[in-house]
């Protein structure tokens, strides 16, 4: 789940980053289109005391590339090679330059020259970096496909041990009880079946034997003496009271008197005694129970 989270988080980064660049490097393009639009038509009409006022425009585009060069996802090589091919700093003197010099026409194709060499830079930059940085995207996304891919089939594997293990085999018991019903009959399971659900149906089939038994038991035992066996197991139970009691009172009395082993027997005593006379009221209930039925 935190793998999850964390190639989403880092796939919305990646997308940010390149939607950025990609902003950005456009804007420099459509300024710089605009700054040599400009130019061009005043080197065409000779108007070269206008030429100046693009200044301004080619500051605002050197500030949109350095923004670039402060994107950190940007390898530092490309940003050395942008500051190497595109000096805006040179372009702003030879703008400042033409209006003074001697052979206008000379320097204007100068001038021109360095904003062909400029815009090609420009542009071989847009597709280098977006390029790179696009490629990275997409390895990314298929990186995250590919992890997508094993964690659903590892999800897939576990719900097939997991309908193997418990499902199925839950379902054929709950089969096998609608059939169970009707006549006694213990449950069948598949070896395939988990640990727990096999240790279940193994104290099932156990209770369900034990029963059984109880049932044949009282069906070819001889009749009972019910007056005799709840006389019996009255005086028995009374008997085991009060020797209960005896040993409860020795165990609350002071601590000093008896010693550690002495009040393990006395315990033992209550929890036996306390065990018998359940029995003895169990086996009464039982028999009672089959002479009235």
């Amino acid at each position: 789940m935190l793998l999850v989270i964390f190639m989403g988080f880092r796939q919305y980064r990646l997308s940010n980053q390149y939607g950025e660049i990609s902003a950005l490097s456009e804007r420099a393009l459509f300024g710089f289109s605009t700054i040599r639009e400009q130019v061009t038509e005043h080197l065409i009409g000779g108007d070269y005391g206008r030429i100046k006022a693009s200044i301004p425009d080619i500051e605002q585009l050197n500030n949109t590339i350095s923004q670039l060069y402060d994107v950190k996802v940007i390898p530092a090589q490309y940003k050395l090679a942008m500051a190497d091919s595109i000096d805006l700093s040179n372009l702003v003197i030879g703008l400042r330059k033409l209006d003074s010099a001697e052979d206008k026409v000379a320097a204007g194709l100068a001038l021109q020259q360095e904003m062909r060499s400029i815009g090609g830079n420009l542009m071989k930059v847009d597709r280098i970096i977006t390029g790179q940085i696009r490629d990275s995207v997409i390895a990314f996304q298929l990186s995250v496909i590919g992890t997508m891919g094993v964690l659903i089939s590892c999800a897939s594997f576990i719900l097939i041990v997991l309908y193997k293990k418990a499902v199925r085999p839950l379902l054929e018991l709950s089969k096998q009880n609608e059939k169970n019903q009707e006549a006694q009959r213990l449950f069948q399971c598949s070896s395939e079946a988990g640990s727990e659900i096999l240790v279940f149906v193994d104290s099932v089939n156990r209770m369900l034997e034990k029963s059984a038994l109880e049932a044949e038991l009282l069906k070819h035992a001889p009749p009972a003496d019910v007056d005799l066996l709840s006389t019996t197991v009255n005086e028995t139970t009374n008997g085991l009271n009060a020797v209960i009691n005896y040993a409860e009172l020795l165990l609350e009395s002071d601590a000093e008197l008896l010693s550690e082993q002495q009040r393990d027997m006395l315990t033992r005593i209550i929890e036996n005694g306390t065990r018998i006379g359940e029995q003895w009221q169990n086996i009464s209930r039982i028999f009672i129970t089959s002479e009235q039925g």
